[in-house]
């Protein structure tokens, strides 16, 4: 079994004791190790109209725990104090392709569930303050010394700093506190409060994975069945008895729609999948922009096998986000929220299709010989999914 960094354990004990349960820290999981990227590259990134970024100071010209949110500028940087900010910026894997290698060992947990690499960095006293985040992140020391307070035990109700652009913890107890230095690994899953402090200055690379929430994949369901003109069966009580009140909803008509609800989603399993798929593929909309900059009109299949030929490659969009099912008639592959079906002789090609980060002609033998894999190719080149790279 594929061992888990330093720790001693595999990945799939990692999974088992810790994933979603408690909080691990790992010294020295990439020793030795040189951030790939400097404060002031950070800085650039952040001043970049189409890169998602916040300016977070504690003690900023209009009140504590000021943000800015980018596009920054040269003035936003001049006018900071020598401690107490933090720069953010999302999603730096995919602006940066050559920083897609530290994702890489934790490509054990499904891809579609990585949000994206966000890079921080702080003077001394840093800090975005103790808070709580819906989601598992590893949080990878790239540079300098931060502190970190945790909570050993989860807060789903947690009391917040009201009137902030932030969400500060009101109450924040630590029970442990560890120094992270260069290559060490904090993982923390949803809920765990924490706080980190820089002690000088420091890089922090966090490795984010989300999940939709109950609205979200409720909403999702609800649009896929009105888009396939499911859901159509209408309540009923054909064991209606007689009631008190005329206008009481009684406990009898809530069973009966928990029970039509539950059968909705049981009779449309390849539906709620699909529900599933479109939202964890969706674009965000920082980034729809700079996604459809590859839209292209749609190809021939003679088109790509001729491009393929030339000895061009596919590249796959690093602003496009895939995954793939498989069912009984066959299967489903997901991008930006859209969903492809194919049948049972292509599903073989949906992970050449979605996992791969480059297609060559090699790759391209396989998929020509089913026409629908073929096809799917050529409408997902158009709709920008991938993009030719000369060789």
């Amino acid at each position: 079994m594929a061992a888990f960094f330093n720790t001693g354990l595999s990945q799939q004990q990692f999974l088992d004791q810790y994933w979603q349960k408690k909080p691990l820290l790992i010294r020295q999981a990439f020793p030795d190790f040189k951030s790939p990227i400097s404060p002031d590259d950070l800085a650039g990134l952040a001043c970049e109209p189409e890169i998602e970024s916040r300016l977070i100071e504690q003690y900023g010209q209009q009140g504590s725990w000021q943000v800015t949110h980018g596009p920054l500028s040269e003035e936003d940087f001049s006018r900071l104090a020598k401690t107490h900010w933090t720069l953010l910026v999302q999603d730096v894997d995919k602006h940066l392709s050559d920083l897609q290698y530290l994702l890489d060992p934790f490509r054990f947990i499904p891809d579609w569930r990585r949000d994206d690499l966000m890079i921080s960095y702080a003077p001394e006293f840093g800090t975005v303050g103790p808070h709580t985040d819906g989601y598992d992140v590893f949080l990878l020391q790239a540079m300098g010394s931060r502190q970190w307070q945790i909570a050993d035990e989860p807060i789903y109700e947690a009391k917040l700093i009201g009137g902030l652009d932030l969400q500060i913890l009101a109450e924040f107890s630590p029970d442990q506190i560890w120094t992270l230095q260069a290559g060490d690994i904090l993982y923390l899953p949803p809920n765990f409060a924490h706080h980190g402090i820089a002690l000088d200055d420091c890089m922090t690379f966090s490795i984010g994975f989300r999940s939709p929430t109950q609205v979200d994949l409720l909403d999702s369901f609800v649009n896929t069945l009105l888009e396939q003109q499911l859901g159509k069966v209408h309540y009923g009580d054909p064991d209606l008895l007689l009631n008190q009140y005329s206008a009481e909803i009684d406990a009898q008509a809530v069973a009966r729609l928990k029970t039509m609800l539950h059968q909705a989603i049981d009779d449309a399993e390849p539906t709620l999948v699909a529900a599933l798929g479109k939202v964890v593929t969706d674009t965000k909309p920082s980034l729809a922009e700079l996604a459809a900059e590859s839209v292209v009109d749609l190809p021939t299949i003679d088109d790509v096998g001729k491009k393929f030929e030339q000895g061009n490659i596919l590249q796959r969009n690093p602003y496009c986000r895939f995954a793939w099912t498989r069912n009984e008639l066959g299967g489903q592959l997901f991008m930006a929220g859209e969903v492809y079906s194919v049948d049972v002789n292509a599903v073989a090609n949906l992970a050449i299709l979605t996992e791969k980060t480059i297609l060559t002609s090699d790759d391209w033998s396989p998929l020509m010989q089913d026409i629908q894999s073929a096809n799917l190719l050529c409408q997902l080149i158009a709709e920008g999914g991938w993009y030719w790279q000369s060789h």
